[in-house]
């Protein structure tokens, strides 16, 4: 029984957390959701926000019941470089997470022949 909470204790930390990490030509952004709290399904707003706000968009997702993550990404080649800020909000709960992340290079190598 001890183990059993000792492998779901570090679940229960990344709960309404988002984390976002660069790979390959794209950023991705994963939202974590504690399924206990998702009974019903959710809705779920993704806001980015880019440095100088030419770049921002909103996204909305169902979330299935009892799903634990949802994610949305972002393409890197052409972005704006310097620090974006993503903001996930559950509608219904309006529980939210923040993170951000830097770009420094978005080259066009990804659209090239």
């Amino acid at each position: 029984m001890v183990r059993v909470i000792l492998l779901l204790f570090p679940l229960a930390l990344m709960a309404n957390k988002v984390i976002c990490q660069i790979e390959e030509q794209r950023v991705l952004c994963k939202y974590f959701i504690d399924r206990s709290d998702n009974a019903n399904g959710l809705h779920v707003r993704f806001t980015w926000h880019s440095p100088d706000g030419r770049d921002d968009r909103i996204r909305l997702f169902q979330v299935p019941p009892y799903y634990g993550s949802v994610y949305d990404y972002r393409f890197l080649p052409g972005r704006e470089q310097g620090r974006w800020i993503v903001e996930v909000q559950e509608l219904e709960t309006n529980k939210s997470a923040t993170t951000s992340f830097d770009i420094n290079e978005s080259g066009e190598e990804f659209f090239e022949d």
